[in-house]
């Protein structure tokens, strides 16, 4: 298996304890691909398209250290964090339907290639084969978790599509949604980690506030690099979010700091976007917006860092702490 992009990105510090990660996360792949596999040729030929772009494993690999036997994970955590990855593979699948976006690490969507409604469809299939595989193995107390947790991602969802009617958004909405469509999944990632792990509870809740905290760190960065990156490294055009109607927080941050004739100026430019799109990175890049966004990713990061105290010493805790350096610094 090659290295995963989450791995390249980090320092571990214990080249053994990166050798057990990749160990499982191997593990995590065959399962994933097993388990989504079909008897119907339709079926293969769009999971060929689902499961060739493999993004960072970042959730698969943050469940597997929280539960805190990396290299020797047992069979539920291996197919926990196999569940997870399915989910958030579900969810791109429906998003990029949403947003309109043909091309995701750097590769065409499947809504780009097959049509949107084989997009939606896959996506149905993708999240209800994960449900099942919680159900065949029993394991009641993650599928409650994880169930309630896409029952929040979905209201995020549509609470961000019912604030594409806003001018400008508030920070708070956007807070709040970027915290159920992203944050959560990866709350639950880690406190379903450390309960596997049969970790003690107060590991179980600085695991899961950790998730919470450097989940939103992980959206703020993902949201600045819209402003920031190439193209190519981005995998999508730069201001893409915006072409999709997203206000983040570069934008939100730069509204709110500005002048009112600024202010004057963004509102119309944000009043058509797909001809002013340029311009508009080109104030938020300006403005100081970029910096402001990354500060409060940072605040969020340092968080997650403070969780991590209540946790032992060790490689483990040292591993999750390199996510956050990962997380703040990946593509700069």
């Amino acid at each position: 298996m090659k290295t995963a992009a989450f791995l390249k990105g980090i320092k571990l510090g214990a080249t053994s304890l990166k050798e057990c990660l990749l160990t499982d996360l191997a593990r995590v792949e065959e399962l994933m691909q097993e388990s989504l596999r079909s008897e119907i040729p339709f079926i293969e030929k769009l999971n060929d398209i689902v499961l060739e772009p493999r993004g960072k494993r970042l959730r698969p690999a943050l469940l597997i250290l929280a539960a805190g036997s990396p290299g020797s994970s047992p069979r539920a955590t291996i197919l926990a964090s196999a569940v997870v990855e399915m989910i958030h593979t579900a969810t791109l699948l429906h998003d990029d339907v949403v947003d309109g976006s043909l091309q995701r690490r750097g590769r065409p969507t499947l809504n780009a290639q097959g049509g949107d409604g084989s997009a939606i469809l896959m996506g149905d299939y993708v999240y209800s084969r994960a449900i099942t595989l919680l159900v065949e193995a029993e394991l009641t107390q993650v599928l409650g978790l994880l169930a309630t947790t896409v029952h929040r991602m979905s209201i995020g969802e549509l609470l961000q599509l019912e604030l594409h009617s806003r001018p400008v958004l508030d920070e708070a909405a956007y807070l709040r949604v970027i915290y159920e469509k992203t944050a959560r999944l990866i709350e639950a990632t880690c406190r379903s980690g450390a309960i596997l792990g049969g970790r003690p509870q107060e590991e179980v809740e600085a695991g899961s506030d950790f998730g919470h905290k450097v989940g939103m760190a992980f959206q703020i960065v993902d949201d600045v690099l819209d402003y920031v990156s190439d193209p190519e490294t981005l995998g999508k055009p730069v201001g893409s979010d915006l072409a999709e109607g997203k206000q983040t927080l570069p934008l939100l941050k730069t509204y709110a700091a500005a002048s009112p004739a600024t202010q004057t100026r963004l509102l119309e430019l944000l009043s058509d976007v797909d001809g002013h799109r340029e311009e508009i990175v080109g104030i938020v890049r300006d403005e100081g917006g970029v910096e402001a966004a990354l500060a409060e990713a940072r605040r969020y990061g340092e968080a997650a860092r403070l969780a991590l105290r209540q946790m032992p010493r060790g490689g483990i805790r040292s591993a999750l702490d390199a996510t956050v350096d990962f997380i703040l610094e990946r593509q700069f």
